[in-house]
């Protein structure tokens, strides 16, 4: 017998501008949409939907629990089709959700036209979280680092009490995230510190996707729309390793590593991001 397929959440959405549409889906998992924002630049000439996937933002959380990345693309899927009219959409996933839209396309090619992977992991595991690691260590020396990589050895491998303490540590170790800070990038980081992050999401995909993100992640040779990998030189998390992946397993794949970017590129090399995204879906 088949399994039931997810129970879908209607996902809330934010909007900005005119023009063709570009949906885009936030990551963490489970970080307030509004960590997106630099991408508002698009919004001068398109009109852009930030999704807010389930159990974030103004998203209800899944009475069930349920995190899994087919699940978050069912909710996609199905908002695509509510609010976009079954497409097909151009389609921005970053980090976390940049498995979702990739895995959404694979599954619903009809409702996908041009796929951005942001800053996305092509594999997790001990392998990605050693090179996430080392990433650290090697800047540890700048002084925006070093604070970082403290809070995460106090917070140790508990979780957050709370979702207002995860958005606090996510604030804290955004500098491991970045590249150099800049003031721009550290007002953004201050606005973080303010938003609250769903830690059932984030158990639910360390514990159980991460360690095997590289087989949920199979997925991509079935994505045959053009497809843009980008990431930057300094993202320990989903960096020029996983762009090269990423970009030879889809059918129709372009790879970018941007110098001087963290993992939260479009915050800290905005203009690049949004020249190379528009260049992509126009």
């Amino acid at each position: 017998m088949a399994p039931a397929p997810p129970a879908v959440v209607p996902l809330a959405t934010t909007w900005r501008g005119s023009g063709p549409l570009v949906v885009c889906h936030p990551g963490g998992p489970g970080m307030d949409p509004r960590y997106l924002e630099p991408l508002d630049g698009l919004a001068d000439s398109r009109t852009v939907a930030i999704v807010h996937p389930r159990g974030a933002g103004a998203s209800p959380r899944p009475a069930d629990g349920d995190y899994a990345l087919e699940s978050y693309a069912a909710d996609l899927a199905a908002w695509i089709r509510r609010e976009a009219g079954g497409g097909p959409v151009d389609l921005l996933g970053h980090s976390h959700g940049g498995a979702v839209a990739s895995l959404t396309a694979a599954r619903y090619p009809d409702l996908v036209r041009r796929l951005v992977l942001l800053a996305t992991p092509a594999y997790g595991g001990d392998r990605a979280e050693a090179q996430a690691e080392e990433f650290g260590r090697a800047r540890q020396a700048e002084t925006a680092v070093a604070p970082a990589l403290a809070a995460l050895e106090a917070q140790g491998d508990a979780y957050p009490a709370d979702d207002a303490a995860l958005g606090r540590l996510i604030a804290e170790v955004i500098p491991l995230w970045v590249g150099p800070m800049t003031e721009r990038v550290a007002a953004w980081q201050a606005r973080l510190a303010g938003w609250s992050a769903n830690v059932d999401a984030l158990r639910y995909f360390n514990d159980i996707v991460f360690p095997v993100l590289d087989r949920e992640m199979e997925h991509l040779s079935a994505v045959r729309c053009p497809t843009l990998a980008l990431a930057g030189d300094l993202d320990g998390w989903a960096g020029p390793e996983h762009v090269a992946l990423l970009t030879e397993s889809v059918v129709l794949g372009t790879g970018e590593v941007i110098a001087g970017a963290g993992h939260m590129c479009h915050a800290d090399a905005t203009e690049h991001v949004l020249k190379s995204v528009r260049q992509f879906l126009y």
